[in-house]
């Protein structure tokens, strides 16, 4: 804790990635106004504690680092980042719409690959001795280290080093991106992040599923990550080949769910909660989130699928069909039968129940359900 300086800066952070990997060039600078932007949000509004600040410092560093690794992949082996695609499923939408239930059992299909969360925490190794294994002990401790300090986490969302895990950890070197948000109140920095343009994330983010495929041939990747809701456009431009499946939930229990995973996760790293301006930001993420998946559809409505929570909960399986018969793929039997395992062996609330309420966090069921009244009627009534 000593180590974090009294304010965060750019340089600092980029030194202490420099020296964790032994590489200098970040190639594009697109990243460094975000930057400057995220390190201002967290020393002016965050109100972070010393425990906040180590963790939030160790976060930026890592992503810088895999900056650093992703540009040395781009000069020692560009032939990783030209290997072709096969064409990516893309969940996402609103936060807490059952992006992570789908996404796991799409992952249960053995023809996919699904990347776990050693793999999106770092997609490129360091150095011959970054071994699998190495990665999946660094992983095991961090998340053993998370369990002692929120274990409340696993009754909202289970993270396991071996397990699916959401590709927002490979979009985040960019340093646009709404983890940041997870993680402390950055409320301008967040705000921005809603509307910037994010086609320099996009293209990052597509060379890291290239190089990843290579370690992938034949299987199709799965990924997921409601940080896309807001850069689809982007995220299409870079990888024309994907289907994106977007997820829907009644409003309330969204929100609900998305303020408590949000007190869960915000709460340990800063000093006081503000639970009126953290509503305010949340209902602008969701307003633009809700606008930019609007102009995605209508660009590419051949690439994006809507599914509501209710059918999934109600016939997983039917819904999975569905979205296979969009994406031009068949399901044979013994692919179905694995889906159905993995389903069966992983009910809703095996990990803990996770209860919520909006009026916790000063908003009004009614306002809410008014406010979003159109979206409701176009994606998550019968």
């Amino acid at each position: 804790m000593r180590q974090v300086p009294a304010l965060f800066a750019p340089e600092w952070l980029m030194q202490t990635a420099t020296e964790q990997c032994g590489l200098t060039d970040f190639g594009a600078d697109t990243f460094l106004d975000p930057l400057q932007r995220l390190c201002t949000s967290l020393d002016d509004e965050a109100d972070l504690n010393a425990l906040g600040r180590m963790m939030v410092a160790g976060v930026i560093r890592n992503q810088l680092t895999n900056r650093l690794l992703l540009q040395n992949a781009r000069v020692t082996a560009p032939e990783r980042l030209e290997t072709p695609l096969v064409a990516p499923i893309i969940v996402t939408g609103l936060p807490r719409t059952g992006t992570t239930f789908l996404h796991r059992l799409l992952s249960a299909d053995p023809a996919h690959a699904s990347l776990p969360y050693w793999q999106v925490s770092r997609p490129i190794p360091i150095s011959p001795e970054d071994t699998r294994e190495s990665r999946i002990a660094e992983a095991e401790a961090f998340i053993g280290i998370r369990k002692k300090l929120t274990p409340e986490l696993d009754s909202v969302h289970l993270i396991q080093p071996e397990a699916p895990e959401e590709c927002f950890w490979m979009t985040t070197q960019s340093m646009v991106s709404r983890l940041f948000w997870n993680l402390a109140p950055v409320y301008s920095y967040q705000n921005w992040v809603s509307r910037a343009d994010k086609t320099a994330k996009y293209r990052d983010y597509a060379d890291q599923l290239r190089y990843l495929q290579g370690e992938y041939p034949g299987q199709r990747l799965v990924l997921k990550a409601p940080d896309h809701n807001d850069g689809l456009c982007e995220l299409l431009d870079a990888v024309p080949e994907a289907r994106v499946i977007i997820t829907h939930r009644d409003i309330v229990e969204q929100m609900g769910s998305y303020f408590s995973l949000g007190r869960t996760t915000r709460t340990l790293a800063i000093n006081r909660q503000d639970l009126d301006r953290e509503a305010q930001t949340i209902i602008d993420m969701t307003d633009v989130s809700l606008a930019k998946m609007a102009e995605a559809r209508a660009r590419y409505p051949q690439c994006i699928l809507d599914v509501r929570y209710a059918d999934m909960m109600s016939d997983p399986l039917s819904s999975v069909e569905r979205i296979y018969e969009f994406c031009g793929l068949t399901l044979p039997q013994a692919r179905r039968e694995a889906i159905a395992d993995h389903h069966a062996k992983n009910p809703k609330g095996k990990h803990g129940k996770h209860e919520y309420s909006l009026a916790e966090f000063g908003l009004e069921n009614a306002w809410v359900r008014d406010h979003y009244e159109g979206y409701t009627a176009s994606f998550v009534e019968a």
